[in-house]
């Protein structure tokens, strides 16, 4: 018992630390967007920078993923069995084969980066085309120090460190923004600039804190080991998972890319909000609480995996549900309070509004997938993720195809919602199989259902309260404020209410243990 309690209180300090930093690099997050927004608006320059960041984002999404996600298991596996210097060694031998890889795919890919342009948006205007690429070259480099600092990120949880690696993101947001600040003045080059300085940074940040937990890098190639052919027997199909989840971006790229001028960055505003939940909720448990899925997986403890992994899920259903019925809601107060200045106008208002309600249908499957992919990695199995994004990309290239027409761009956003909620029921059922019927949801159906209840009084609640206001408060930054502030305030409180009286247990589990800890903090200078 005392071991449970010391994890569930590791897990807990360590989501905190994860919260606490994931949210401050989201806030930034949003004044990046809020930056981009006001200097450049939703027009050719915003299009052809964010397909330039879109290459390398692909890349650190198919290998940083993948290692960070990677890195956990295969650690905590590696030093059971050979012990923490032969450990460090396999990844120094690992690092040295990415660096190989990623320089070279940099130095192939300067002279390349009009045509790669061209793959991920063949209907881009020439001019807007052209300055893409040229972007393109000044931020290819940063796949390098996204790759690393991704694999430190997991190697540094993996040893029970999480603050800095969570840091990271938040030295990257304020160098991008730093970038996008001179990019007023010099041209959105600057902006490009800002954004490989701040992803070099994150890197050499956590420098420091890995030498502290043990390793020195060390340049090997011994890609025989035992332990290397582990690691790309799980990996390579992590990659290629993580690879296929990267096609959903390149879908809306391509078809946004014959669309009219400012689609694809309508989609991109919209993504950054509605993921801020996932972001700022979901991962931060996933990854707090995916060393102790490890744990448990090499024990072989499946009764205590399946409780963790049904609480964890349990927990992201009780907390995101009522913030995707309100993004959804609240779409366009939402999107004039953050972006409706300067070069932002009333078209990429609409624009934006639109994907974002098409977002926030798919939000909570957002939030899910990530815990229960982990579920799966946790146990080493990589396949299973990867057999079910192939279904997920199918399904969402199809509905795609099906929507573009009648609803633009918004119909992407539908579309990516549809498929990613598809997963989730896809993958719950393949881990219920695969754990011979242990990892069972059943159990949490009664609190799901309930949960939806709640979330859609809160819903009917926000929405009637913004449009009392609406004619009340005008239009502007704050009448948007307050027609959030206030509509998604209410909403809230009669989700809480509502879920409380239900007896939704995660959530009266959250509220008891909130106010005991509140109960119990006037006396904790008395020591027994």
């Amino acid at each position: 018992m005392g071991t449970i309690n010391n994890t569930a209180g590791t897990v807990a300090r360590a989501a905190a630390v994860i919260v606490i930093f994931t949210g401050l690099s989201k806030i930034l997050g949003f004044i990046r967007e809020m930056v981009l927004a006001y200097g450049f608006g939703a027009g050719a320059a915003t299009d052809a920078y964010l397909v330039a960041l879109t290459i390398p984002g692909i890349i650190f999404a198919i290998l940083g993923g993948a290692l960070a996600a990677g890195a956990v298991p295969l650690f905590t596996s590696f030093r059971s069995r050979w012990g923490e210097d032969e450990a460090w060694r396999l990844f120094s031998a690992m690092i040295t084969f990415l660096l190989v890889v990623l320089t070279g795919f940099t130095l192939a890919g300067e002279p390349l980066a009009r045509q790669l342009v061209w793959l991920i948006t063949p209907g881009l205007p020439e001019e807007t085309a052209v300055l893409a690429a040229s972007l393109t070259r000044i931020v290819l480099p940063s796949v390098i120090f996204l790759a690393l600092g991704n694999i430190y990120y997991g190697l540094l949880n993996a040893n029970g460190i999480f603050g800095p690696p969570a840091f990271s993101s938040v030295l990257t947001n304020v160098l991008v923004i730093g970038g996008l600040v001179l990019g007023m003045k010099y041209g959105i080059v600057a902006a490009a600039w800002g954004v490989l300085s701040g992803y070099a940074a994150a890197f050499l940040l956590q420098v420091p804190y890995m030498r502290g937990v043990g390793f020195r890098y060390r340049p090997v190639w011994d890609l025989k080991h035992p332990g290397m052919l582990e690691a790309w027997q799980m990996l390579v199909p992590v990659l290629i998972s993580s690879g296929l989840g990267q096609i959903y971006l390149i879908i809306d790229r391509i078809l946004a890319s014959g669309l009219p001028e400012g689609s694809i960055t309508a989609l991109n505003y919209a993504q950054k909000v509605a993921m801020l939940p996932q972001g700022m909720l979901a991962v931060p448990l996933a990854t707090a609480i995916f060393p102790a899925l490890a744990e448990r997986a090499v024990a072989e403890s499946e009764e205590d995996f399946a409780r963790a992994l049904t609480r964890g899920v349990s927990l992201i259903l009780v907390t995101t549900l009522p913030l995707a019925v309100l993004v959804l809601v609240l779409a366009r107060p939402t999107v004039e309070l953050l972006f409706m200045r300067g070069a932002f106008d009333e078209r990429a208002a609409v624009m934006t509004t639109l994907a974002l309600a098409m977002f926030a249908i798919g939000l909570v499957g957002q939030c899910v997938n990530p815990l229960m992919t982990r579920g799966f990695y946790a146990r080493q199995d990589s396949v299973t993720p990867l057999k079910c994004g192939v279904v997920a990309i199918g399904l969402n290239l199809v509905l795609s195809l099906i929507l573009i027409h009648p609803l633009k761009h918004a119909g992407l956003a539908l579309a990516n919602s549809l498929a990613a909620t598809f997963n989730v029921f896809q993958l719950g059922w393949r881990l219920s199989r695969a754990s011979g019927g242990q990892v069972s949801f059943s159990g949490i159906g009664r609190d799901v259902g309930m949960t939806v209840v709640a979330a859609a009084v809160c819903g009917l609640a926000a929405w009637a309260c913004d449009a009392v206001l609406a004619g009340m408060v005008g239009m502007g930054t704050v009448g948007a404020f307050i027609r959030v502030a206030v509509a998604g305030s209410i909403g809230l409180v009669v989700f809480g209410t509502v879920a409380w009286f239900l007896r939704v247990r995660e959530f009266v589990a959250l509220v008891e243990k909130g106010v005991g800890v509140l109960q119990r903090r006037p006396s904790t200078g008395s020591v027994n």
